[in-house]
């Protein structure tokens, strides 16, 4: 019995450690984004677990103006529906974050109890590239990162 156990706890964590790993620092690789970039000098994104499933996004971009932007969000990946200041929503703004069985992040964006944006994100399988999926109703944009 007790090696069965042990057999079984050897599986669920190594699955737990094979799971992407989305911390570090992305930064936008303009040339492979899809949608509209063209103010957009920089971006970076910052990755960091804070427990759990819970995450700090903190996003820097730098436009072609010259003009900088910088928002921080928490969240958690857990599947109920918060919100999420920092995230540009509005007040009636939330969020349902969630990791997918294939070990993606989905963040479905909802205003005044609407859908207005799907988000999802992967990481590829050598982890050097993190793809953000953006859907609305006019769309899907595909916004790559290379690991910093």
């Amino acid at each position: 019995m007790l090696k069965a156990a042990s057999f079984w706890a050897a599986l669920l964590l190594g699955g737990t450690a094979m799971a992407a790993d989305f911390t570090g620092t992305w930064k936008l690789n303009l040339e492979k984004t899809t949608g509209d970039t063209s103010k957009v000098a920089s971006d970076t994104m910052r990755l960091e677990q804070t427990g759990p499933n819970a995450y700090r996004t903190t996003i820097d971009t730098v436009l072609k103006s010259g003009s900088k932007t910088h928002q921080e969000m928490n969240r958690v990946y857990d599947g109920k529906e918060r919100p999420v200041p920092g995230d540009g929503s509005s007040a009636q703004g939330t969020e349902i974050c969630e990791i997918t069985n294939a070990g993606d992040r989905k963040v479905t964006f909802k205003e005044n109890g609407n859908i207005i944006r799907v988000l999802v994100s992967s990481v590829s399988e050598d982890g050097k590239t993190l793809t953000n999926r953006i859907t609305t109703d006019k769309g899907q944009s595909v916004l790559v990162f290379d690991k910093q």
